[in-house]
């Protein structure tokens, strides 16, 4: 189990309790509530509990959840006293008590957060560096020394030779880089369990490009100008497809942060006396971005025939399970108690929104390094090879004409590699490592990449 994702998770579980204790429920719903609807690793770890409760082998839920705590790995501690806090507050009688106790059960999990974000982005520095190296000065270097390669007694007897250089270049540079992404991939606390490697059907035109790219180079004879040829045009039409797709993603993340943030406005509206329903329509509407969510909501309601929970799930589930989860519970709470429905509201819309901050807050730190990633495969990588390959006619016909034929597909391919090494590594920054993103950040780089080298590597010294 990987116990930074763990506690990536920790404010949704313990939004999930406090959403179920203060709307009347007991521990024990919270937890079969966790072990069906809860994030991935929770919703595994309290489905065990529950197992292991119902075939008598614990007495209760919470002690079957206690002895589990015990084996999660040491960088989920804070999950753990979190957890741990919840069970207290579940015991306490006293309202001001266990609303005293979940408070600060969200204070840890925040807190654990931001301490695992500053962490991960310093740990990046010298992942950063690795890439810098391997990834730009190593190939530079490779393709300086070809002329020198046939100068004889240069190298002696040296296994260092084109072929060599190749596979240092196209086969071992490209696996030490993927090597480094999996590696930040592993100690990335953000990327949700739940993003698999999704259909890679929409990368067509990117297969297709590979088998036209052979014919083109067997009609015309020329490999130099081949792969703007077929993958430029290939890059173009996959962005073009996958553009509607990334574009709804991107307007459902907006709307799921402003649906957050319009859950503290509900607890407001609450409190000055509008009953639930009136309260959700209208804090969601005054987000400009959720309008429409809100007109479809008033109509789920007006349609539910009693079963707020329904309409919830269909107007907002799809945009936000947890919100939808989340506003359940509200409705739920406010048919018992609304003042008590009010204050889950403020509580629960806090917690979103404290996480939220300090997660935009640890982006922002990411983003320079995010930056440089890309920076590196769209121009600074093709930009130094390609006046790399400027140079060698120059330093070869100093050394009597040395033939470096086949250096410049050599790093085009290499570009091409690079491009799809650094989409992937930054999909693994991120909190999203989606095959469709990584497949757009690929067509974003490549056609530059290879446009900047062509261009670089066909001036003249």
């Amino acid at each position: 189990m990987n116990g930074r994702r763990l506690l990536n998770e920790t404010p949704t579980v313990v939004g999930m309790i406090t959403s179920a204790l203060q709307s009347g429920g007991s521990i024990d719903t919270a937890i079969r509530q966790i072990s069906s609807e809860g994030p991935k690793l929770s919703r595994d770890l309290f489905l065990e509990a529950v197992r292991l409760t119902d075939s008598k082998g614990s007495t209760s839920l919470v002690e079957a959840l206690s002895s589990k705590m015990e084996c999660i790995p040491k960088e989920a501690s804070g999950y753990g006293r979190a957890l741990l806090i919840t069970f207290s507050a579940a015991e306490s009688s006293d309202d001001d008590t266990r609303d005293g106790m979940l408070k600060d059960a969200a204070e840890i999990a925040i807190e654990s957060i931001k301490e695992a974000g500053e962490a991960y982005g310093s740990s990046l520095t010298i992942p950063s560096m690795v890439i810098f190296g391997i990834g730009i000065m190593v190939p530079m270097i490779l393709m300086s020394i070809i002329p020198l390669l046939e100068v004889g007694g240069m190298f002696g007897n040296s296994i260092l030779d084109q072929n060599m250089i190749i596979a240092i270049t196209l086969v071992i540079i490209p696996c030490a880089i993927l090597m480094t992404a999996l590696y930040i991939r592993n100690i990335n606390p953000f990327l949700s369990e739940e993003n698999v490697m999704n259909s890679l059907t929409k990368a067509f035109p990117l297969i297709v490009s590979l088998p036209l790219s052979l014919m083109i180079a067997y009609i015309l004879s020329d490999m130099d100008h081949l792969l703007i040829i077929t993958l430029v045009p290939a890059c173009v039409l996959t962005s073009i497809m996958l553009y509607k797709s990334i574009k709804e993603e991107a307007e459902r993340k907006k709307n799921e942060l402003s649906l957050m943030d319009s859950v503290f406005d509900i607890g407001n509206r609450m409190i000055s006396g509008f009953n639930f329903e009136r309260a959700s329509v209208e804090a969601i509407a005054s987000k400009e971005s959720c309008y429409d969510i809100s007109v479809n909501l008033e109509k789920e309601y007006a349609l539910c025939r009693g079963s707020v929970r329904n309409a919830i799930i269909e107007a907002v589930g799809p945009i936000s399970h947890e919100v939808g989860v989340t506003l359940s519970d509200i409705s739920l709470c406010a048919e018992r108690s609304p003042e008590d429905a009010s204050r889950l509201a403020i509580t629960m819309g806090g917690l979103m929104q404290n996480r939220n901050i300090t997660k935009k807050n640890i982006a922002s730190k990411l983003k320079s390094t995010t930056d440089m990633m890309v920076g590196t495969a769209m121009i600074f990588a093709p930009l130094v090879l390609g006046m790399s390959i400027s140079m060698l006619e120059p330093i070869s016909a100093l050394y009597g004409n040395v033939s470096f034929a086949g250096a410049s597909i050599i790093l085009q391919i290499y570009l091409i590699e690079l491009s799809a090494l650094i989409a992937i590594l930054v999909s693994c920054l991120g909190d999203d490592d989606r095959a469709e993103h990584i497949i757009w950040r690929f067509c974003m780089m490549c056609p530059i990449a290879l446009i900047v080298f062509r261009v670089c590597s066909s001036i003249s010294f």
